[in-house]
């Protein structure tokens, strides 16, 4: 059974902005706490198929989980899907123009699989939505302070 949580915020930075922020993998750490590291296997411009490698840090425990990127869309969508033997993760963003700004939206889905994942399910479903929340509020932050720029190619190279 699926463990789902979305949240939205209204940002005064234009949709451009939000996904280059979001689009830049050498970034995420900076917004996502456990977050270590995500590299995409390939270069060229990201799109739907390609690879990815998530290193995170949950509670002390060190890991990686497989990726892919499943929906991208400049400027107004972009999905994920994350597997390893535990679990898999959708993580989800859509971009709305609003008149001052955009519309941010946030969307994770856990499926666990293997039985310690199911058994930690209560503790998923506990921490996900203050989780998703603080993420957020760290988008909010870095866009405030200006973490916009385009990514370079080299960092496109992970």
């Amino acid at each position: 059974m699926a463990i789902t949580f979305e949240h939205g915020i209204n940002l005064p930075h234009a949709p451009h902005e939000v996904f280059t922020l979001l689009d830049d993998y050498s970034k995420v750490p900076l917004w996502l706490k456990r977050c270590e590291g995500v590299a995409k296997q390939g270069t060229g411009p990201n799109k739907v198929g390609d690879k990815l490698r998530y290193a995170y840090n949950e509670a002390g425990r060190h890991g990686l989980m497989d990726g892919v990127i499943t929906a991208y869309e400049m400027d107004r969508h972009m999905a994920y899907r994350y597997f390893d033997k535990m679990m898999a993760v959708a993580v989800e963003f859509r971009m709305e123009p609003t008149g001052e700004g955009t519309r941010l939206t946030h969307r994770i889905e856990i499926t666990p699989h293997s039985f310690m994942a199911k058994l930690m399910t209560p503790m998923f479903r506990m921490k996900l939505p203050r989780q998703t929340v603080q993420t957020m509020e760290n988008v909010r932050a870095l866009l405030a302070k200006g973490h916009t720029a385009a990514p370079s190619a080299a960092e496109h190279q992970h």
